[in-house]
């Protein structure tokens, strides 16, 4: 099954993107305060949100798939 989604590497890939997120929206917020950095700001906010969505979602079919037994 070459195409099956490892979920512990794709956790790691999104706690990597939140984490990577999550200094350059700091950054950004530091550096600028003009109506244009406080749309990429929004746009920053809701990537983040939907990576935390996808990690929350990731977390929950892998902590399902430690609870099946064969």
């Amino acid at each position: 099954m070459l195409n099956r989604i490892n979920g512990r590497e794709e956790l790691e890939r999104v706690n990597m993107l939140i984490r990577a997120l999550s200094d350059e929206m700091a950054e950004e917020s530091a550096h600028y305060e003009n109506t244009t950095s406080n749309a990429l700001l929004l746009e920053m906010k809701e990537a983040m949100y939907e990576l935390r969505l996808r990690k929350f979602l990731f977390s929950a079919f892998d902590a399902g798939d430690n609870t099946t037994s064969h």
